[in-house]
């Protein structure tokens, strides 16, 4: 190798470890840029002021609360003690919903549903470019969670923000056995969904399919319980409907699909029909 060939050789290797440098800068300015947005937002959530007034509550009871499908749970102790500024995340970006907790896989972010199912992959919840987005339900979904099923997505980030944790469940089904719930705090009150069925599948899956008829849905849950990979307690059934967290498995063309299935339980709604308005 003369001179020439030598030299041009080390300028095209320096330049290589030059864009390496680069890219790991880039990617861990875009981790920490996302991780101080979130953390941020944490201060609209607080503690639970309300006590367990279950008994209390238990009178108001009408009889007519007995016989809707959303079963409704007057014991607030029940859930999470939380409580979110759904004004103020709303003032915020008026594309807010609802926030989403689960306490096996440390999921604790808002909920936004776009106008498509793009711009969130790519954006923060302040409408900020990176490459963690946003957690966010279907654009096809209806925003109260009252369809059959309602889908629910988020990237499967390294660091384990987003729904990067929920490969936690994978590796320890213990973790699902202890705490098997998914939360909604939407503006009317707080949705409870048991997880019954998880499991990793082909990136055009079938189950990205939405149930339209009661047939659809029992067929859907069916097919769910079927892929699980483990047997939940969860008893699933087409009188209740269903959350399904969806994110990536895997990287390039042998990425797939890691769906997490929750049937609702029950909900504990606000006394004014709204947390903070």
């Amino acid at each position: 190798m003369n001179n020439k060939v030598r030299i041009i050789a080390i300028i095209v290797a320096s330049l290589g470890v030059v864009i390496s440098a680069f890219m790991v800068f880039k990617t861990y300015n875009e981790y920490k840029k996302g991780e101080e947005e979130y953390s941020a937002l944490e201060s609209y959530v607080s503690e639970s002021s309300v006590s367990d007034t279950s008994e209390e509550q238990e009178t108001k009871k009408e009889p007519e609360e007995e016989e809707k499908i959303l079963k409704r749970n007057y014991n607030r102790s029940d859930f999470p003690d939380m409580e979110i500024d759904y004004a103020g995340l709303k003032m915020e970006n008026k594309d807010y919903i609802g926030w989403i907790y689960m306490g096996a896989a440390g999921i604790n972010y808002p909920v936004v549903q776009g106008a498509d199912n793009e711009y969130y992959l790519h954006n923060t919840f302040k409408k900020e470019p990176n490459f963690a987005g946003c957690i966010f339900i279907d654009c096809g979904d209806k925003a109260d969670f009252s369809m059959y099923n309602t889908f629910v997505y988020g990237h499967a980030m390294k660091n384990g923000s987003m729904f990067g944790d929920l490969r936690k469940i994978r590796k320890d089904a213990g973790l699902v056995k202890n705490d098997p719930y998914i939360y909604m705090f939407l503006k009317d009150g707080i949705y409870r969904y048991q997880i019954y069925a998880y499991y990793i599948d082909k990136k055009d899956s079938e189950m990205y399919n939405s149930a339209g008829t009661v047939k659809e849905y029992r067929q859907y849950i069916r097919n769910a319980l079927d892929k699980s990979m483990v047997s939940c307690d969860a008893k699933p059934s087409e009188e209740d409907n269903s959350i399904t967290l969806v994110t990536c498995q895997g990287a390039g063309s042998q990425k797939q699909r890691f769906f997490v299935h929750g049937i609702f339980v029950d909900r504990f709604l606000y006394e004014n029909g709204t947390q903070s308005d």
